[in-house]
């Protein structure tokens, strides 16, 4: 596809879009134990809305390329922005009806409209800027993704607190009609549409044509190892933090301004190592990281220690390692693909399904126990640990840490 360099994107409108998903789903994650008592259900079902939202999310990925394909980049952000819109209101609907699986069905349905921001964010600089100046763009995104999630989650806090938390809602819903009217604004940047681009066989088989890829599925189950840990966190936090140790709802959100922190640190770090280690080197140090973290905090949560410096803290070094492994583990994920739209939607699919996969299980223990959730952190990092080691091993390629010390 030529590129319209004549062409400028918002970036305003760029940084709500790529966060559009991430901000549906935690932004009311501070008032699931309210949730759970006002519709009279348990814990694991009120974290079904958080499990089913990865489940959209998922699916979100594959559908959203053939349909800007086919029908253009605008048309097929209205249609994301309007489910999501829809799906808002009818979560509104579902808490004056006290219908609980309405509201779940909802939160089904605002993931798949949700799911638009992130797949067609990369799209629209993909079809505008040549490559150099698209990674400057991505590099200021991407910083701007990993703070949104904390901002969210605070915000959220705030509104439960002080209004309720049907009111997370009504935010949501203003978002969607936000992001519409900038949307709006956009240009239509694809040049040509293909009739051909919602042909139910050719998709399957690119989409299948993927899976013989070894490379990008190692580097999504890495990534979704990292993404599980950030929705484990965001479903059993608030319960943990609310109902043991006793922080309102604005407490808890303002303490979730702290593992940002360490993805913003992280994603400044990987900027910095880009021209000192290679990628592999890199998502290394990273998973190195990320275990010093997990294994402080269930060093702490085993010793009996159990308050908020606990459970927040060592998010920060958690995070900082995570982000070291997402943006390298994407790279080299679609770096030998042919079709690359096909490869990162299918490594979104991936990841979001191992993470919807463990967010489920979780949904089954016990959400008051900081050394579960120390212990479930420590386990996925170990995870992701030995299956780097095996990618390493079969590729024969092994980390060399040490040459960031001789540059």
């Amino acid at each position: 596809m030529k590129k319209q360099a004549v062409i400028t994107l918002p970036l305003l409108t760029l940084i709500l879009l790529i966060s559009f998903g991430s901000v549906c789903a935690v932004l009311f994650t501070p008032g699931l134990p309210a949730i759970a008592k006002y519709f009279n259900t348990s814990m694991s079902d009120a974290q079904l809305t958080v499990t089913l939202f990865l489940v959209g999310y998922a699916f979100g990925q594959l559908i959203y390329g053939p349909l800007a394909n086919r029908f253009g980049r605008k048309p097929t952000l209205y249609l994301g922005i309007s489910l999501e819109i829809i799906a808002a209101l009818l979560c509104i609907l579902a808490a004056a009806m006290h219908a609980f699986w309405l509201f779940v069905g909802a939160r089904l349905l605002m993931a798949l409209g949700a799911g638009a921001g992130l797949k067609m964010t990369f799209t629209l600089i993909g079809d505008v800027y040549p490559q150099q100046q698209a990674t400057r763009i991505i590099s200021y995104l991407i910083l701007a993704f990993a703070i949104t999630p904390g901002l969210g989650v605070s915000l959220g806090g705030v509104l439960v607190e002080q209004i309720s938390w049907q009111s997370c809602f009504y935010v949501l819903a203003g978002y969607g009609v936000l992001l519409l009217w900038l949307c709006s604004r956009l240009p239509e940047t694809a040049v040509s549409l293909d009739s051909q681009a919602l042909n139910a066989r050719l998709i399957l088989r690119s989409y299948l044509k993927q899976l013989g890829n070894l490379q990008l599925i190692n580097c999504a189950l890495l990534v979704g190892c990292g993404t599980a840990i950030v929705y484990i966190f965001a479903s059993l936090a608030p319960f943990l933090a609310i109902d043991v140790l006793r922080l309102n709802p604005s407490q808890y959100g303002l303490y979730n301004l702290l593992p940002p922190i360490g993805m913003l640190l992280g994603s400044v770090a990987a900027m910095y190592l880009v021209e000192k280690l290679s990628a592999e080197q890199t998502i290394g140090l990273g998973l190195a990281v990320a275990l010093l973290g997990e294994t402080i905090m269930f060093g702490a949560s085993l010793w009996g220690y159990l308050s908020a410096t606990v459970l927040f803290l060592p998010m920060i070094i958690i995070y900082a390692g995570l982000s070291l492994v997402f943006a390298n583990a994407a790279s080299m994920a679609t770096s030998q693909a042919t079709n690359k739209a096909y490869a990162s939607a299918m490594m979104n699919f991936i990841n979001m399904s191992f993470s919807v996969v463990c967010v489920f299980l979780v949904g089954w223990l016990p959400s008051n126990s900081m050394l579960i959730l120390s212990a479930l952190f420590l386990g996925l990092g170990l995870l992701a640990a030995g299956g780097y080691l095996l990618m390493m091993l079969k590729s024969k390629s092994y980390p060399v840490l040490p040459k960031l010390m001789q540059n």
